[in-house]
């Protein structure tokens, strides 16, 4: 699990600094703000670590050409390569220092001039491999089981840009195939109210339609198949092939998208519930609904729940306001237009 960041020089931030990170972490704020970029190099971070601490290869690849390699298919920059996610309003190098549980640190540094290869960064010998090993996993806004034999195909036959390792990832991780037995209580809870939400669930099926939902004794194929179901699926299925457990790190982006706001408000107590399980979740939204039942949650269950509200001015850097949703929602951008239209229907029915 990650216990605190602190990122300098990249892309749209002069720095980002978070510490004491709950099991969930929210990321709000208008369009353009950094919020995705964010998620996806903390996810770069993350995966990179996992992957080098469980590779069973005979010729071990060093730590920073694991990150360097994460890096680029998970961002996809264009000829300039990793330079290209440095700030440059800023004369200082992109730097990075994430922490996880038992003080396992990953650092690293580059400038606008590095392309492909990460030379200052954190060593081999710097890592521990014998730790509790934990595993990342990233849920794009777009779900990937319409495009799943598109997104296979892009990477693995073509090695084509399009579709990055967040998505590529995904699908490696949802052709693990489902396990028989009892899942652990907490996860089975979770599974269940999520499949309940649509009275049905995604099943892997056969090659020529990998994934399917059921429904009663009907079955649908995935375009037949509605979006909010599929984004739903997707984390009913990584319960259930046990790549979705304790020790997850799970980073959602947008997971709202296409979904009704009482799944949305459903989706937010699930998404506590995995945190209360040992799973620690990262997620980006700038959805009323989503933030205030995770507001309303936070109070109820006196539980922490981070939100970092970021914002953007016209040639500034983006800033940061951290706060703990135990004690409400905080000014952003999203609650000042709800009042905005809020106000404006009272206009409209005082006739002002």
């Amino acid at each position: 699990m990650i216990k605190s960041i602190n990122i300098k020089s990249f892309l749209g931030f002069k720095n980002f600094e978070a510490e004491d990170l709950a099991p969930v972490n929210i990321i709000i704020g208008p369009n353009d703000s950094g919020k995705t970029a964010l998620l996806k190099l903390l996810y770069g971070v993350s995966k990179s670590l996992e992957n080098y601490q469980t590779s069973q290869s005979v010729v071990q690849q060093s730590f920073k050409k694991v990150l360097s390699e994460k890096l680029l298919n998970t961002f996809q920059p264009r000829k300039n390569g990793l330079g290209e996610l440095v700030n440059r309003g800023q004369s200082e190098k992109l730097s990075a220092e994430v922490v996880f549980e038992n003080n396992q640190v990953i650092h690293f540094s580059f400038g606008e001039t590095t392309t492909t290869n990460i030379v200052d960064c954190t060593e081999d010998n710097e890592i521990d491999k014998q730790t509790e090993e934990h595993n990342s996993i990233f849920v794009p806004a777009k779900e990937v089981l319409t495009a799943f034999d598109a997104i296979a195909l892009t990477r693995e036959r073509f090695n084509m840009i399009g579709f990055d390792d967040t998505y590529y990832d995904l699908i490696l991780d949802l052709r693990v195939p489902v396990q028989q037995g009892r899942i652990i209580s907490e996860f089975s809870k979770v599974n269940n109210e999520l499949e309940e939400l649509f009275e049905g669930t995604i099943v892997q099926g056969p090659k020529e339609n990998p994934f399917l939902f059921k429904k009663g004794k009907t079955e649908y194929s995935m375009p037949l198949t509605a979006e909010g179901i599929k984004k739903v699926g997707i984390l009913t299925t990584l319960i259930k092939n046990r790549r979705l457990n304790r020790n997850t790190v799970l980073f959602m982006d947008e997971p709202e998208t296409a979904l009704h706001p009482k799944a949305v408000r459903s989706l937010a107590e699930m998404i506590v519930m995995m945190g209360k399980a040992g799973v620690q979740v990262f997620i980006t939204s700038h959805n009323y609904f989503l933030i205030k039942q995770l507001a309303i949650i936070a109070k109820r269950d006196k539980t922490s729940i981070n939100c970092f509200s970021l914002t953007r001015e016209k040639d500034q850097p983006i800033s940061c306001l951290k706060s703990d949703l135990r004690e409400g929602v905080p000014d952003n951008p999203i609650i000042t237009e709800a009042l905005e239209m809020f106000n404006d229907e009272i206009k409209l029915d005082l006739g002002i």
